[in-house]
């Protein structure tokens, strides 16, 4: 039935969310590890790691499970273990020390792509991480000894570009360190901020996390102090900043562990985000705290994904929601995965998270036997599970906007959206997992907007009015096709 949603001047509630475990998903995997997804168009995932189904006589780097999670039987004993890089109708994909590209409906390598270690000028790798452009080049850390004697280029490199079909890029600058560098991230402005276990990076002194331009060459004005630790996780803002996660130090506070905090674009740390968030895992666990994945959600939150059982001594089971200044939020905090124990090693870490295709949850994956989310503990959870996203409503409140109505809702066409007096701000719809699908401004004056949903996937969107950095409203929309 269809209804006008009209809303008067009043107090509303600030929107919090449930994650609830969706029981019609559950994987057979026994063991030991699910490093990486990646959902095919088919409603389909890719699973990249170290996994074993039942009568499995050896682990597979590559498996296929459908929307239910079981296993696609036959899918080959394919390439991978690592992280996973869509790429047009295929992917790339770490596969110990070196990356691949994998057609998906196989799960075997790309023919047109030589595999690095096939062409010249190249051998011995050892792959750090790696970035795929869009014409399918890829920019890789690591240790690489390279033969090309026609262009200069002999002996260890750390910083290598290879062609979109697998060789060497010969029209690049590789670089040179004196020691390994591994997790990297590209930056909004083309840079990239890299950490690394070296000194030197071409000749000049750096920190263990470091910027460089695009073309490879040292950018001297991004100055970190970071020199103990590793670096896993990133994300970079628009405006320059950029979150960083994992365990390390800065040589400015050596007693000080950083498991997350946030850098402004000369390096220095951005007082006012909360750089002192503490991750700790419970006794028994074998694996260090360490922040793996940093998830942008929401506008003002993120989740944090890793190897940890508490943040700041509050229970979180591998997974946590922190809002845009560092403040550990409500969310996840009953959801806690089960420990998983094998040759001698205990673990309970969440790697990664996505949305689902239609938004209206979650996969996870990484280290785990058994999954609780606060009213349901389901021991038959291991590795990979689904959760569904809903919201629910504090007794925290904000000023919402007289006469803003949403018609209709469900909508399978045209949604109306007005406003009977005069509002400054705008109006942004996103989806559950952040993400902008359309913002217009209200200019002010008394209006109207439509937005056409036609060619939006159907689920659940959340639609809030803004003004001057504030949440005045916020409800949800359904779409329905």
């Amino acid at each position: 039935m269809l209804a006008v949603v009209a809303l008067v001047a009043a107090t509303v509630a600030m929107p919090q969310w449930t994650f609830r475990l969706d029981t019609t998903f559950r994987t057979a995997i026994t063991r030991q590890a699910v490093n990486d997804i990646l959902v095919l168009p088919t409603g389909e995932l890719l699973l990249s790691g170290t996994i074993r189904f039942p009568g499995d006589m050896s682990n597979r780097l590559l498996a296929k499970v459908d929307a239910s999670g079981d296993q696609v039987v036959g899918y080959p004993y394919g390439p991978g273990g690592g992280k996973i890089t869509p790429w047009t109708d295929r992917f790339y994909i770490s596969v110990g020390q070196i990356v691949q590209r994998v057609l998906p409906s196989t799960g075997w390598y790309d023919p047109t792509y030589i595999g690095l270690v096939d062409g010249p000028y190249i051998s011995v790798p050892t792959a750090g991480d790696y970035h795929v452009f869009p014409d399918g080049r890829v920019l890789l850390t690591g240790s690489y000894l390279l033969s090309d004697s026609i262009r200069g280029f002999e002996g260890q490199y750390r910083l290598v570009w290879i062609s979109n079909e697998g060789y060497l890029d010969t029209t690049r600058t590789h670089r040179q360190a004196n020691g390994m560098l591994w997790n990297f991230t590209a930056l909004p402005d083309g840079k990239f901020l890299c950490s690394c276990t070296c000194t030197q990076y071409d000749g000049q002194p750096v920190d263990r996390l470091f910027r460089i331009h695009a073309d490879g060459s040292l950018d001297p004005t991004f100055v970190s102090g970071v020199n103990w630790g590793n670096i896993y996780a990133y994300y970079a803002l628009p405006d320059g900043r950029v979150y960083v996660g994992g365990q390390y130090k800065r040589a400015a506070a050596p007693n000080d562990t950083l498991y997350l905090a946030r850098f402004m674009p000369d390096g220095s740390l951005d007082a006012s985000f909360d750089n002192g968030n503490i991750f700790r895992t419970l006794p028994g666990m074998t694996a260090a705290p360490k922040v793996l994945r940093i998830t942008p959600w929401l506008s003002d939150r993120s989740f944090i994904t890793g190897v940890f059982q508490t943040v700041n001594g509050m229970p979180r089971g591998g997974i946590c929601v922190l809002d845009d200044m560092g403040g550990l939020t409500s969310d996840m905090e009953q959801c806690n995965p089960g420990p998983f124990s094998y040759q001698g090693s205990t673990d309970a870490a969440i790697i990664e998270i996505i949305p689902t295709p239609d938004t209206t949850g979650f996969y996870i994956c990484g280290v785990y036997n058994g999954y609780t989310d606060g009213t349901l503990n389901d021991p038959g959870q291991r590795f990979v599970s689904r959760l569904l996203v809903s919201e629910i409503s504090t007794g925290a409140t904000e000023q919402e906007p007289s006469g803003f109505s949403v018609y209709p809702n469900p909508a399978t066409g045209t949604v109306t959206f007005t406003w009977q007096q005069a509002q400054k701000g705008h109006i942004t719809i996103r989806d559950l997992a952040g993400r902008t699908m359309a913002t217009w401004p209200m200019n002010g004056i008394q209006g109207q907007q439509r937005w056409d949903v036609r060619g939006v996937a159907p689920g659940t969107y959340v639609v809030q009015v803004l003004a001057e950095g504030q949440v005045l409203h916020t409800e949800r929309l359904v779409v329905q096709q």
